[in-house]
């Protein structure tokens, strides 16, 4: 047992990295470049989107390539020992730019994160891909996932209080504080990638595909449970890209109070902290998606209310307010990847390969694409309400009526339809403990040598409405 728990923990450790850097980024990113390289938001948006559209390429084409790697630390493990110097170097070259002339901040800010993107999928992709691998068992996964996300959320936690206290710990030497603070965050979220490399293992043997890597990638679509799990994914992750990005936006210009940003995010992330191993339990007693309900619903809560919220609103509203947001990001956050790891056993039944990799590549690309999209859209938007800039950085701009209400749609009215998109999905998502039993004993029959028209009609009829293909063309 102590020696399961020490793997839980050297497997789970490399979420700092997945946990902390994209919420640092989605956070502060889009508006460092904005209010403190003073670049036009709708460039900045366009930065965060092109950078996208490369994820549109290399996050699938790598799941391809960890499924297809032969090594001798395994066709995973082997980008752990070799992903920690592309990270750090990544990521401190994206929080300050060598005083470049401001005609080439475009180009270069570009140029890093695409750089950072590259390095970021080079170890998630893989990272994504090796725990059903790693584990069989229904809900030892959903342990393996709920200590990894214990990781993310603390790093999370650390993402949005420290930087901005680092930044301000240097006064009026604003660049130079974002500086400290993304080279302290380099070697944070570089060195756990030894600690994963030593505590994780592979299968050894294992069928590999030898289809053409874009066909394979287009056949994922075909398996009805990726297709449904793309829809909560997407719609619960586009949702907090709304929440977190806007934050800063919402705190300074709709109640004036950026100073507290870094408690009242702390008092969002510790509440996700708080309540995770609540939903952990309530997902392994019932199904997976059942914790959304009740975390959705305090969300929405939350929203609802910071319409109403100004610069004169008592402050225990606002911590309230993200406490709350807490209950619903904690779910967002648990219910897709503890999701994953059963859908390449879907997709086994279909093809009878493992090819966790290709589903991991596709869901981070469709993630990551929505999240490209939506930053983008919130620096056209910022644009469009009219969304003034600071001449100088630091400076405070006092924005129009207009512009506030802007914002607060956009923070508010906004995620909740996506929040109600997320639970139409999840309704439709059939995966149960039992379902998952009865699909994976139909899998080691099929492995042995069994005959397809022995299946039980349960059986059956369970593969049909998991893969939404007519158990007759399945295992071929």
């Amino acid at each position: 047992m102590e020696k399961d728990f020490k793997r839980k923990l050297m497997y789970g450790c490399g979420d700092i990295f997945g946990g902390g850097a994209f919420l640092l980024i989605s956070l502060l990113f889009l508006n460092y470049l904005t209010d403190v390289e003073l670049i036009n938001p709708a460039l900045a948006g366009i930065i965060m989107l092109i950078g996208k559209i490369w994820d549109a390429v290399s996050d699938p084409l790598m799941g391809v390539l960890s499924d297809r790697t032969k090594s001798k630390y395994g066709r995973r493990r082997v980008y752990f020992l070799f992903g920690s110097l592309p990270i750090f170097i990544s990521f401190s070259l994206m929080w300050y730019s060598f005083g470049i002339n401001k005609n080439y901040l475009f180009a270069y800010y570009l140029f890093v994160y695409l750089l950072f993107n590259t390095a970021f999928t080079m170890v998630m992709i893989p990272y994504n891909s090796i725990l059903p691998e790693m584990v069989k068992d229904y809900q030892e996964r959903t342990s393996y996932t709920g200590v990894r996300l214990i990781f993310s959320i603390t790093s999370a936690i650390l993402a949005g209080v420290v930087p901005k206290i680092i930044v301000n710990s240097f006064g009026t030497s604003v660049k130079t504080g974002y500086m400290v603070m993304g080279i302290a965050f380099a070697v944070l979220y570089s060195l756990p990638w030894f600690i994963v490399f030593k505590g994780t293992y592979e299968e050894k043997e294992h069928l590999v595909s030898n289809e053409n890597p874009f066909k394979e990638l287009m056949q994922v679509f075909r398996n009805r449970s990726f297709r449904i799990y793309s829809g909560i994914f997407i719609s619960c992750q586009t949702a907090v890209d709304f929440l977190t990005t806007l934050f800063i936006y919402y705190l300074t210009s709709c109640i004036k109070r950026p100073s507290e940003f870094p408690i009242v995010l702390g008092t969002l992330l510790v509440t996700q902290l708080i309540v995770m191993p609540i939903n952990i339990k309530v997902a392994k007693k019932y199904t997976k998606t059942t914790p959304l309900k009740f975390g959705f619903t305090m969300w929405i809560i939350a929203l609802i209310t910071s319409i109403f919220l100004n610069p004169s609103s008592p402050k225990f509203l606002v911590y309230l307010v993200a406490a709350l947001s807490g209950f619903g990001t904690s779910v967002s956050v648990l219910v897709p990847w503890s999701i994953l790891p059963e859908i390449a056993d879907v997709d086994e039944i279909i093809t009878k390969k493992r090819r966790e990799g290709v589903y991991a590549g596709m869901a981070t690309l469709l993630r990551k694409l929505a999240n490209g999209i939506t930053i983008a859209f919130i620096g056209f938007m910022l644009q469009i309400i009219g969304y003034k800039r600071p001449a100088v950085v630091g400076e405070l701009v006092e924005q129009s009526p207009s512009t506030i209400i802007g914002i607060k749609v956009l923070f508010s009215i906004v995620p909740i339809i996506f929040i109600l998109l997320t639970l139409y999905f999840a309704s439709k998502y059939a995966m149960t403990q039992e379902r998952h039993k009865i699909l994976q004993n139909e899998i080691e029959r099929l492995k042995k040598g069994g005959k397809k028209e022995d299946a039980k009609e349960e059986t059956r009829k369970i593969c049909k409405e998991l893969t939404g293909i007519d158990y007759n063309n399945l295992w071929c």
